[in-house]
């Protein structure tokens, strides 16, 4: 008999991501994990990370810390410093909440947990799977954008940048890896269609240097829409479910409201409740 996987992919999306640690805190509060495959872009991979850690306690404070802390200053944009200051806020981060790496080891066991990346110079997406090696740089790399980061991301000597440029809404990976039901938890409502924003022109601008980096920047609308098609309209023996915000989240990338972000946390918790209890009736 074919052995049919399931996997989870969990979109990023900055301080957005509020609402999906709502959505998995619910999951392991309520011990569901049928997943064999783990896919997260940018925040999604730190939120996955604390998923299989399997603790709860203070998620939400995980993200808090970021909008309270001294990370983005708009100033920068400018001087060639880091308008977010991303691999800081990992380290203090890492410091202040001793993330086990141990725990993921435990809970994977046969599965497999991967963060996505986008190449500086060919652009394309790859695929890093949780191993023995350094883990943290990994995960940064997945949420360093070109314009907003400039210290730079190196894997094994080789800049990369977050993987939802390459490969935002990884669901025609997840189907190669074998996987016929695939869960999406987003940080954007159902009906949303990429359009190509400012920070893209302005991103494309300062990736002079990497060719093709720049032209994926200026087609990221196209990137996106193609991967919502691929969701939207699934091959015959893949199930695709999107755990999505019912309307527009009021968190933003770059939030730092304190009670906007408890109120789309909460949102995650009520959408992922009604999905579980959908599926006790």
């Amino acid at each position: 008999m074919e052995n049919k996987k399931t996997a989870l992919i969990i979109e990023g999306g900055g301080q957005r991501g509020v609402f999906s640690f709502g959505i998995t805190d619910t999951f392991i509060s309520r011990n569901f994990d049928p997943f064999d495959i783990y896919i997260g872009v940018s925040n999604g991979v730190a939120v996955l990370c604390w998923y299989l850690i399997r603790e709860t306690d203070n998620n939400l404070d995980k993200m808090l810390y970021a909008a309270k802390g001294d990370y983005l200053s708009y100033k920068n944009l400018f001087t060639g410093k880091d308008i977010i200051k991303f691999h800081q806020m990992y380290e203090d981060g890492k410091k202040m909440f001793k993330p086990s790496m141990e725990k993921i080891k435990n809970n994977l066991a046969a599965k497999e947990y991967i963060a996505v990346v986008t190449d500086a110079i060919e652009a394309n997406a790859e695929y890093y799977s949780f191993g023995d090696d350094e883990w943290m740089p990994k995960m940064i790399a997945s949420g360093t954008l070109p314009l907003l980061v400039r210290t730079p991301s190196l894997i094994n000597g080789r800049r990369k940048f977050d993987g939802g440029i390459a490969d935002p809404l990884p669901a025609q990976k997840a189907y190669e890896m074998g996987a016929k039901k695939i869960i999406i938890i987003r940080t954007y409502e159902k009906k949303f269609r990429r359009k190509l924003k400012f920070e893209n022109y302005l991103g494309a601008l300062l990736s002079r240097e990497y060719p093709k980096l720049r032209k994926a920047l200026l087609e990221h609308d196209k990137t996106y829409n193609r991967a919502l098609d691929f969701i939207n309209n699934p091959p015959p023996d893949c199930e695709i479910l999107q755990l999505c915000p019912p309307r527009k989240l009021k968190s933003k990338r770059d939030s730092k409201n304190i009670e906007i972000l408890k109120a789309d946390y909460k949102l995650g918790k009520r959408v992922a409740e009604e999905y579980l209890d959908g599926l006790e009736d």
